[in-house]
């Protein structure tokens, strides 16, 4: 569901072996940090993922997705991807979803337009610490 890097998305184009692969739904993931460590790609580089996706044929493009930085506030850094969805609409009228928040800021991500979240510990508790 995630799309970060080129090599991901050039897996799902069609090949001489299998001519009219699955269509599978995705999202580009936005890094929203100057980390270039952190998955995902770099907002002035979005447009281009964009293109590459769409130019597969083979993956229908949601929308987009990311997880805030742990120094910024979360309501910010949602509210940059919602402007960075905006563009990403403007290329792909139909990848209007927002994948953002999680349990400790999806109320944030919410009031900036995510349509689906990533709730797991508000729903299954901490992860067990192991020895």
């Amino acid at each position: 569901e995630s799309l970060d890097r080129d090599s991901v998305v050039d897996a799902f184009a069609p090949t001489e072996a299998e001519p009219e692969p699955l269509v599978v739904d995705g999202f580009v993931q936005v890094n929203l940090t100057d980390d270039p460590g952190r998955g995902g790609v770099q907002p002035d580089d979005v447009e281009a993922m964009v293109s590459r996706v769409l130019g597969t044929g083979t993956i229908r493009l949601r929308g987009v997705m990311a997880v805030a930085p742990l120094d910024e506030e979360p309501r910010a850094a949602f509210a940059r991807l919602r402007t960075i969805s905006e563009r990403v609409v403007a290329l792909a009228p139909d990848a209007t979803d927002i994948s953002a928040g999680m349990s400790g800021d999806y109320a944030e991500a919410i009031a900036e337009g995510a349509t689906h979240l990533r709730i797991g510990t508000a729903i299954t508790g901490e992860r067990p610490v192991t020895p």
